[in-house]
């Protein structure tokens, strides 16, 4: 209540035009705070899920009835959304989060601690390796590799939970998966690889280790949910696979660890998409005409 009332309080004084509410906390206080004043109030949304319409613990966030817009990180989160909404379903809008070419400047990491063969083909997962994001899959799918010298950094994660080091024993080779935990270098991982991939099962948005992988000009294998499809251009910048299928999962890894040249076209297609499609101008750019139009009197 009290942080109610302080934000309350500052839009009273402030005279804002618009308020940007980016967590369901900002959102359930900046939605009350806002009840009966002219500012405009605009969430963010990140993910797919997890707010159904028939859940009374929605109207505390995006589904709240003071939410004048809501900003979704990738059209799978803004078709979700509008599925949600009761009656003129108009109040969602997709934005993509601007990235910069720009930050992306440091060297690959140097793989040489893990003492892996000259012909390996190195593959990452960078996730904080929950249920949800698939590693199960993908251990299952390393039973369909075409090629024997395929290696997994997975970057994220405790290596000694006992899940993970349960997924990894599965896997056809657990040898050649290399769990690495936490790291601060996770971009420059990727970007010492060969690929990268993401086979989330569900609840995804706009994967931010993919978006740092296509900097970094590196292709990627990923599944069909949330905003995958919409970050990897099937065919061109990496390849898109069902969810939980991991024999359509290793067969796109395999197609794409054995071809090199593949690799570095789609990599280079890949860097290029995120400067057309997802660069920081456009985020800035489209986030500004929608705080002009609900602005606007």
């Amino acid at each position: 209540a009290s942080t109610i009332r302080c934000i309350r309080d500052e839009l009273k004084r402030g005279g804002y035009d618009v308020m940007y509410l980016i967590n369901n906390t900002a959102i359930s206080n900046g939605a009350f705070a806002a009840m009966g004043l002219p500012v405009k109030a605009v969430a963010y949304r990140g993910q797919v899920d997890n707010t159904p319409r028939f859940s009374p613990t929605s109207y505390l966030s995006v589904l709240h009835p003071r939410i004048d817009m809501v900003v979704c990180v990738c059209e799978a989160v803004e078709r979700y959304v509008r599925a949600q909404q009761w009656g003129k379903r108009d109040k969602a809008v997709t934005i993509y989060k601007g990235h910069d070419l720009s930050w992306y400047q440091s060297p690959p990491t140097n793989l040489g601690f893990l003492n892996l063969p000259d012909d390996a083909i190195v593959i990452s997962l960078v996730a904080d390796l929950r249920p949800r994001k698939g590693l199960d899959v993908l251990m299952r799918a390393t039973h369909f590799f075409t090629m024997p010298n395929i290696h997994i950094l997975l970057v994220g994660g405790k290596p000694e939970d006992p899940r993970v080091q349960e997924h990894i024993a599965s896997a056809a080779k657990p040898g050649q998966v290399h769990a690495l935990g936490y790291r601060t270098d996770a971009p420059e991982i990727s970007a010492a690889s060969d690929f990268v991939v993401l086979p989330p099962t569900r609840r995804e948005g706009l994967a931010r280790a993919v978006l740092e992988a296509m900097a970094y000009s590196r292709a990627a294998v990923v599944t069909d949910t949330g905003g995958n499809a919409e970050l990897v251009a099937d065919g061109e910048t990496g390849l898109v696979v069902p969810v939980r299928d991991p024999e359509a999962l290793g067969a796109a890894i395999s197609t794409v660890a054995a071809d090199p040249e593949l690799r570095d076209r789609m990599g280079s297609a890949a860097r290029q998409r995120l400067a057309n499609h997802f660069s920081l101008d456009q985020g800035v750019k489209k986030m500004l005409e929608v705080f002009q139009r609900l602005a606007r009197p």
